[in-house]
């Protein structure tokens, strides 16, 4: 990327990576949240379903807001609110202040997801784009693995309210920097364009390659949301199983991300997601077989896993860059469309394959990586639609 479109791109994956480290740098601490303040394991989870469902919620919010007050307003309210939130939590005195807290917190975490990829396609080139998405992703990547982690490691020295101030120490950190490059409004915002949800979900083009995208990352997000059910069953592994497969997937996508740019500029973007989506069906395809031939083995599965999620980071960024490719005052509430329709079928395909991961067999977790990837295949356009 030139230098401009990386005085662009960095901030925004900052602000991106700080809003998810409310989220992965918390759960940790649950536990000892349960404990410190004589509440059940429902209660305890709540704070993180809470959390989840303000982020969900929010998404229409934001796209509203990108056109009315602009990007760098949205920054502004959104990490100010996760500052305040993040001290609010860190100060609650029972369960239900924290609840409220941590529903601001996901309500205030959804300005990233909806400024960052708004801001990138309106700001940059095609090629440029792809490679801004892939950056952003990348950090999406890092920070649910690296977020446990630092999490674990403060609460040697802290208790849960100390992950609080730390989120709240790291919000104060980086909203000047944030602020400072978002722009004012979107480059090249014409209010006279028909902006409304209808008229985006009206755009076939649009709505096949989010609900393509939003299948794609929904599948990764219920696997994963089910391995630590699955791998102890299946292989008889450890909890560390689920940490070894999760660092060489992250692993595979930051590679396979550092060429995403080049790679949709070789093939063109629209060609990317194609053969994407078919090396998904394969992948996926070739997991089932094996599954139901008793034939894979934990290191054969991390070699799947690996190959899935560097195909993730090919195609996902080439989709999301190619469906905001949309007049500027479209691109907020597209965003927010996309986003939401990702999260409701990460949950709805985590439930659904919920009742089936209690056995000894990777076949139902195959069956549904198969038949959502082949969703997602033939939703991708096989040309330009009008």
């Amino acid at each position: 990327m030139s230098a401009t479109s990386i005085r662009t791109v960095l901030p925004l994956a900052v602000l991106t990576g700080s809003s998810m480290l409310a989220m992965d740098l918390f759960l940790p601490a649950v536990p000892a949240l349960q404990q410190a303040l004589g509440i059940g394991i429902d209660q305890a989870q709540a704070t993180v379903a809470i959390f989840l469902g303000g982020l969900a919620a929010s998404q229409l919010l934001w796209g509203e807001l990108l056109n009315r007050i602009g990007p760098r307003r949205c920054v502004q309210a959104g990490v100010g609110l996760l500052l305040l939130a993040s001290v609010g939590c860190a100060l609650a005195p029972d369960i239900t202040w924290l609840l409220a807290m941590r529903l601001l917190q996901g309500i205030a975490a959804g300005a990233a997801t909806v400024v960052a990829p708004s801001v990138v396609r309106a700001s940059l080139a095609d090629v440029d784009a792809v490679r801004g998405m892939a950056t952003i992703a990348s950090i999406e990547a890092i920070v649910p693995a690296a977020g446990p982690v630092l999490g674990t490691a403060l609460l040697a020295w802290t208790d849960w309210r100390g992950t609080f101030w730390v989120l709240a120490a790291a919000f104060l950190a980086v909203l000047p920097f944030v602020v400072r490059i978002a722009p004012a409004s979107l480059p090249g915002l014409d209010r006279r364009v028909p902006a409304r949800y209808v008229d985006i979900l009206g755009n076939r083009r649009y709505l096949r390659l989010a609900l393509s995208h939003a299948l794609c990352i929904g599948a990764l997000i219920s696997f994963v949301a089910s391995a630590p059910q699955l791998l102890p069953r299946v292989f008889l592994l450890g909890t560390s199983a689920f940490a070894v497969l999760q660092v060489f997937g992250v692993g595979a996508f930051m590679l396979a991300a550092s060429q995403s740019g080049r790679v949709s500029q070789r093939l063109q973007p629209l060609r990317a997601v194609r053969w994407g989506a078919a090396a998904h069906v394969l992948l996926c395809a070739a997991l089932l077989v094996a599954a139901l031939l008793h034939a894979v083995s934990f290191a054969g599965l991390v070699v799947f896993w690996c190959a899935y999620c560097a195909v993730i980071a090919l195609r996902g960024p080439a989709a999301f860059s190619l469906a905001l490719q949309l007049p500027p005052a479209q691109m907020g509430r597209a965003s927010a469309l996309m986003v939401l329709a990702l999260l409701a079928v990460s949950a709805i395909a985590t439930q659904a394959i919920a009742p089936f991961v209690g056995g000894a067999s990777l076949v139902p977790a195959a069956t549904m990586l198969l038949l959502v990837s082949i969703a997602s295949a033939a939703l991708v356009p096989r040309s330009d639609l009008p």
